[in-house]
């Protein structure tokens, strides 16, 4: 830029149109050689060189440390990674319900109780709890079947938890770690091509994600789960299919849990659709069309099959029924 510049002013002329005298190379190498030892040092402190352009791909939320450098589990820790992390955190921002910490200092105790021992109870009656579930969409806390003991034990890991550390994530991989070969066994787990081992029901049933190039489409009666992993975050994620708290997923999953290592490849799987490597774009057809199409195509096919087999049994049979002959020796015709 300097170098350009100067050679520009040796061509211009003055307002009074006389050339300007034309400096000699002898002279400018004094100007230049003090131009380059100022731009060498800035662009030392600049990186050396041109940055990296920004990348379109969306970023992953912060990956969760793993559990092996904490101490293990007690048994109420274990209890709310089991029951209640698919949902909370305790100081690690909302999920599918609110973040946990100093909740003893937002709600009395007694209400807290109330709350964890009977959720379905409190959010029909009670005004502050009817209000928190206006706040996070309306998704129900399911009643978790636990004793007063381990209510108990549960508030106090709350308040323990928002002082001090607490292992609330259990034996857990970060998803991180996975390779080419977990990714693909999650898209095979969750379009339902390899069966889960204890039979519970594929994904693809309920929920879609863009871009599988599926044969079938995916379902429509829960979420789309594309961006699911920015929304659960690893641990989260890991915590909702391993035990899942929503009421319907509850229900089929309850006798038919994924294992460890179906939990860890479905998360891949997810993880990788999150981060774009899923091709953009909405499937063509939706679960309910390609279902409405292919009854039509059933009732088609028997309508084909019951009309020829009316022309070929039932025909005769209505053309000449005993009733008409009876009639026709009556009249003597």
């Amino acid at each position: 830029m300097a170098i350009a510049n100067v050679r520009a002013m040796s061509t211009t002329r003055s307002r009074t149109g006389v050339a300007t005298r034309r400096r000699s190379p002898s002279r400018l190498r004094g100007p230049l050689r003090a131009l380059v030892a100022a731009a060498v040092p800035s662009l030392t402190v600049l990186g050396q060189g041109t940055p990296p352009p920004l990348s379109s791909t969306p970023t992953s939320p912060p990956t969760t440390t793993s559990a092996a450098s904490q101490p293990a589990q007690s048994p109420t820790e274990e209890l709310f990674s089991r029951k209640c992390a698919s949902c909370h955190t305790v100081g690690k921002g909302n999920r599918v319900g609110p973040d946990l910490k100093d909740v003893h200092k937002r709600r009395a105790r007694p209400w807290i109780e109330g709350l964890v021992k009977a959720p379905s109870a409190l959010l029909d009656t009670d005004a502050d709890a009817r209000s928190l579930l206006a706040q996070f969409n309306n998704v129900r806390m399911p009643d978790l079947g636990i004793g007063d003991a381990d209510v108990k034990g549960l508030v106090d890991l709350l308040i323990r938890c928002s002082s001090e550390p607490c292992n609330l994530v259990g034996k857990f991989t970060p998803v991180t770690t996975a390779t080419a070969a977990d990714f693909a066994r999650g898209r095979e787990l969750f379009l339902g091509l390899t069966p889960l081992q204890k039979g519970g029901a594929p994904c693809h049933s309920c929920h879609t994600v863009r871009g599988t190039k599926s044969a079938v489409p995916g379902g429509t009666l829960a979420k789309d789960l594309t961006h699911a992993f920015a929304r659960l975050g690893d641990d989260g994620l890991d915590r909702a299919l391993a035990s899942p708290a929503f009421p319907l997923m509850n229900r089929v999953f309850a006798d038919h849990p994924l294992e460890p290592a179906e939990v860890f490849a479905v998360r891949a799987f997810l993880y990788n659709a999150n981060l774009g490597a899923e091709p953009k774009g909405e499937d063509s057809l939706s679960l309910t069309l390609t279902a409405i199409l292919g009854a039509a195509g059933v009732l088609a096919l028997l309508n084909a099959a019951w009309a020829r087999r009316l022309r070929g049994v039932r025909g005769p049979l209505v053309a000449e029924r005993p009733g008409d002959r009876n009639r026709e020796r009556r009249t003597g015709t």
